[in-house]
């Protein structure tokens, strides 16, 4: 599996990750093996966030049998205050198990509101810094559908990586990806086979 270098974080991902959506629809022992085989085929790069149910549970019991040293995990929450941030880490890390974090993400800032919450003097990546120095979560991270306010966030050095949807019929994101990269950030495709349409 190719791995290349997730913006200036220093993590050496594969350049295919595993989703944490699908996890919810299979049971423990199913989730274990798909952990298993992404380990047997060299992805070392799991994403999931706290809104997909079940899914960091799963993620969590599943690396206590393969190992959590063969990934970089990467979640997310719509967290955007503070407060609320501060506890969406810590809830994370004990539904996961998990000592730290490699990425935490804010989730699916969808409108101009969200966005000047999250930045502003007592919004989520204020929780997020902290939660870096503290040795918490090792990188921050934003995700989204709305290019223009993520064009926003590349502005802002605390973030490392950026998540955004893009396929062969999703493009809109490319010049977001290129002002990003330019910036020494993490692009990550959401949905890179479009949501299932591609096989």
């Amino acid at each position: 599996m190719k791995k290349i270098l997730l913006g200036n974080t220093g993590m050496e991902v594969s350049v295919i990750g595993l989703g944490g959506i699908p996890i919810q629809r299979v049971s423990q022992e199913e989730a274990t093996k798909i952990i298993l085989e992404c380990k047997n085929r060299g992805i070392n790069f799991i994403d999931t966030a706290q809104g997909y149910t079940i899914s960091e549970e799963y993620i969590g019991n599943a690396l206590k049998v393969v190992g959590r040293e063969n990934f970089y995990m990467a979640t997310k929450s719509m967290s955007y205050d503070y407060e609320s941030m501060k506890s969406a880490v810590e809830r994370s890390l004990k539904t996961m198990q998990l000592d730290y974090i490699d990425l935490f993400q804010v989730h699916n800032v969808s409108n101009q509101e969200q966005f000047n919450f999250t930045v502003s003097e007592n919004g989520a990546l204020k929780a997020l810094v902290e939660a870096k120095k503290e040795g918490l979560i090792k990188h921050i991270g934003i995700t989204g559908h709305i290019r223009e306010i993520l064009l926003q966030a590349i502005e802002y050095e605390e973030f490392e990586t950026i998540q955004f949807p893009f396929n062969p019929v999703e493009y809109q994101g490319t010049e977001l990806f290129e002002r990003s990269l330019k910036k020494g950030m993490g692009t990550i495709a959401m949905k890179p086979m479009a949501g299932g349409a591609f096989t």
